[in-house]
This record gives structure tokens, C-alpha cells and sequence, in this order.
């Protein structure tokens, strides 16, 4: 059993050690050798845990992806009002950015590297169903989606949110403009409840 925990935090050191990288230096210029030095260990015991750099990938991918959705789960666990639940869901997400960009560099660089590497398409279109079902899955737990009292396109909602929500971080992350962000997430935020509510 310690063995496994160790073989376990060896490969979450990796998987951060490769958010790191190709935060830095794009998913073209993360190779395994600079991924085994963010890492602090050498490039066998790299390919020890995971046998390509693809397989690293995809592992980052469902890495971020499963601890967002435990962080949601565990923020959201309560039902409450879907006016609130958008303004709270968008809120904590945005912090959850502000914390960790080089996770929201990763995911963009990781999206564009599936768009333009042939055979690749499928992690794009994957990532993107993903990251946008654990928006609609906070959402379908607010009171009024749980109890059946409100009507909605819950799909539309969260595919709304999702896309406005990823224009602000991208904007965010080329200009550093946080005044600017802050606004254009309380401007989704009123878009989303007065569209849907």
C-alpha cells in the first residue's frame, strides 16, 4: 500500500511538474526531459509512470478536470436559488483562476495542440465536453432544477456561461486586465439570470 501511495504522489508531482511546463513553454516545447527536471526526478523514472508524452497529456487533462469537479462538488454541495448558484459558480471559478493560471494556460495551450496535431481532434472536442458538463452539473443542483419549479434549457445555460466565462480568461490572461475581467464576469453573471430566469 505505500508503494502505491508513493507511485501515486510521483505521479501527481509529474502532472504538476507538466502543468508547469506547458504553462512556460507550450505543449510543442514540453518535452519529457523538461518535464523530468520541473519534476525533480530523472527521465526513467518519468517514463516509469507514464509511457509517452501523449499519455501525460491526456493524464493533465483528466488530472484538472477530476479535481475541478471535486473542488465543485464540494463548494456546491448545498442547493440554493439558480440566480444565486450563477453568481456563486461564476465567482468561485473566477478565483479558482485567478489562483492557478499556468491550469488555465495549460488547458488553452492543450485545446489548441488537439485543434492542430492530426489525430489529436478527439482531446479537444473531450476537454470541452468535459470542463462544460461540471458547469452544468453545479447548476443542475440549484433548488429551483432539483425540485422541478423551473423550466429551462440547463444545456444552453451552462454552454452560455462556459463560452462567455472562457472569452473573460483568455482576455484575462493576454491583457492582465483584472478591473476589466472582474466587470465582464458581473456582466455575464446579469446576462446569464435575466436570459434564463
Amino acid at each position: 500500500m505505500l508503494r502505491r501511495a508513493k507511485s501515486e504522489a510521483k505521479r501527481e508531482t509529474i502532472l504538476q511538474a507538466a502543468i508547469t511546463v506547458i504553462a512556460k513553454e507550450g505543449v510543442h516545447g514540453a518535452t519529457t526531459r523538461k518535464i523530468a527536471a520541473e519534476a525533480g526526478i530523472n527521465l526513467a523514472t518519468l517514463h516509469y509512470q507514464f509511457e509517452s508524452k501523449e499519455t501525460i497529456l491526456l493524464s493533465v487533462l483528466g488530472h484538472l478536470t477530476a479535481r475541478y469537479r471535486q473542488e465543485l462538488d464540494m463548494t456546491f454541495s448545498r442547493p440554493e436559488p439558480l440566480r444565486d448558484r450563477i453568481d456563486h459558480l461564476l465567482t468561485f471559478i473566477w478565483g479558482e483562476v485567478q489562483r492557478a493560471p499556468e491550469e488555465q494556460l495549460t488547458l488553452y495551450d492543450l485545446t489548441l495542440y488537439a485543434l492542430t496535431t492530426a489525430g489529436s481532434e478527439w482531446m479537444g472536442k473531450k476537454k470541452y465536453e468535459e470542463l462544460l458538463l461540471l458547469y452544468r452539473d453545479a447548476l443542475a443542483s440549484s433548488t429551483e432544477i432539483t425540485t422541478g419549479s423551473l423550466d429551462i434549457d440547463l444545456d444552453a445555460l451552462a454552454n452560455f456561461i462556459f463560452t462567455g466565462f472562457v472569452g473573460t480568461v483568455l482576455q484575462w490572461l493576454a491583457t492582465a486586465n483584472t478591473p476589466r475581467a472582474r466587470q465582464q464576469i458581473q456582466n455575464l453573471i446579469v446576462a446569464a439570470q435575466r436570459m434564463y430566469l
